[in-house]
């Protein structure tokens, strides 16, 4: 079974990380300095998705020969759980006589019910003795984060420019001997939008089918990269003209059908009630012509009726609404949703690759998770997965889609087989290189270093 490419292609040292030159830099400046002695303020790496925050903050790790002490989104629910975890690493010295460093990754996953979480971080940051690096996504969305910014030094990573990304992608395709079309790597890397992790991701995708052509990328869904919903959603609510509207609704990645449902769910909780009467008029009149469209079959009132239920409801009230509000996910959606416990099933397995990959459930099953449910219709790979995450019964079946009783246990039972070999051979049955290696020459190697 073929490693996680994002994990077997990273960065080993300073050269080998791509993009974003001035946080290089300055990461390596800073953590010199609590190499030297000099105690340095935390730093809070943010920007968009798959620009090489967590990385970064990994290599620093591993460059400074430092003991690695990882939290994310999940660990922040309360202030027993921060000081629990993290209180003491923030504190002492590693096993070795070395410094930790304390990697809190994704920090705006903090959410309004979460209780003392952002206090008991904020005061980890200003007591910690040891080098603490935070990373999000967005940190002016989330108000939690505040107290955040206060006591951290900010370090903007913006998305990586296609040329560098075509240069690693042309490297990955030489490393493991995949013939490639230069046009079709160029493609590829525009299509990310500066997500070096999802160009990754794809590349490995397309070179299980083959060589990597334009066909092969054009045949690929295009990776947009929206705007989160909420924003969309605000700006929207605070729109002064039809273009405005438009503009962010262009931005938004759910369909029409499901942005007038995110819109006439929290248009109650924006306007007063006699705006909120005229806003649900224009969303009702939106609806009849959606309701003409399938009768009549004729799509040119599609415009009409997407912008009586964003831009007219929305614009019809009567005066500006400041302040800022929690908005909820549409409660006819969330009943139609898939069940809780497919979801729980989904969110056990992204766990336990995370757990493996030092990313969270939430990056795992954005990024990660496609590809092994892929990986999952082969039955050679999917037992090789099943032993190096352990996923159980349920587990199996969900990845395999519909597969019978019989087809899970036996992947079960070869799972359990590799798991075996690899305890005899005294190795860990991870998803890497060296395992396919050993199973074929029958000559166990040891595991390579691993990287999220």
């Amino acid at each position: 079974m073929p490693a996680i490419w994002t994990e077997k292609h990273a960065p080993q040292n300073w050269d080998d990380f791509i993009g974003n030159s001035a946080a290089l830099e300055r990461v390596k400046q800073w953590a010199l300095a609590w190499q030297n002695g000099k105690p340095q303020k935390p730093l809070l790496l943010y920007g968009p998705v798959g620009n090489g925050k967590t990385t970064l903050a990994l290599l620093c790790a591993r460059m400074m020969n430092w003991q690695l002490f990882e939290m994310n989104a999940s660990d922040f629910r309360t202030k027993e759980l921060v000081q629990r975890f993290a209180g003491s690493a923030s504190q002492g010295a590693s096993l070795f006589g070395t410094l930790r460093l304390i990697l809190l990754d994704e920090v705006d996953g903090l959410q309004a019910q979460d209780k003392g979480g952002a206090e008991a971080i904020a005061s980890l940051l200003k007591e910690s003795r040891n080098p603490v690096i935070l990373t999000a996504n967005d940190i002016y969305a989330n108000k939690k984060l505040v107290l955040l910014r206060a006591n951290c030094e900010l370090v903007k990573m913006e998305r990586v420019h296609s040329a560098q990304i075509a240069s690693l992608l042309k490297k990955i395709c030489n490393a493991e001997k995949i013939e490639f079309e230069d046009a079709a790597i160029e493609l590829l890397a525009k299509r990310s939008s500066g997500d070096v992790r999802a160009a990754i991701l794809d590349l490995q995708t397309l070179a299980m089918r083959g060589k990597i052509t334009i066909s092969a990328v054009e045949q690929l869904s295009y990776r947009e990269r929206e705007e989160n919903i909420f924003t969309v959603l605000a700006m929207i609510m605070r729109a002064k003209t039809f273009a405005e509207v438009r503009s962010a609704r262009s931005r938004a990645d759910v369909d029409d059908e499901m942005l007038s449902a995110w819109i006439s769910e929290n248009i109650p909780l924006q306007f007063d009630a006699l705006d909120t009467a005229n806003a649900m008029n224009y969303i009702s009149l939106g609806d009849v012509f959606e309701g003409r469209i399938i009768k009549r079959q004729y799509f040119g009132l599609k415009r009409y009726a997407s912008d009586l239920a964003t831009a007219c409801s929305v614009l019809s009230r009567s005066k500006d609404y400041h302040g800022w509000v929690k908005y909820q996910f549409p409660k006819v959606i969330s009943s139609l949703s898939t069940s809780m416990q497919q979801r729980a099933t989904k969110n056990s397995i992204c766990k336990k690759i995370g757990a493996c990959i030092n990313e969270s459930a939430r990056s795992v099953a954005n990024n990660e998770f496609p590809l092994i449910a892929l990986l999952f219709t082969n039955e050679k790979n999917a037992a090789m997965l099943t032993a190096a995450f352990g996923f159980d019964e349920k587990e199996v079946a969900f990845l395999l889609g519909k597969a019978s009783e019989k087809q899970v246990q036996r992947i079960i039972e070869e799972a359990e087989k590799i798991k075996q070999a690899a305890l005899k051979a005294k190795l860990k049955p991870l998803p890497t290189e060296s395992k396919i290696k050993a199973s074929e020459n029958a000559k166990p190697h040891k595991k390579g270093s691993k990287h999220s």
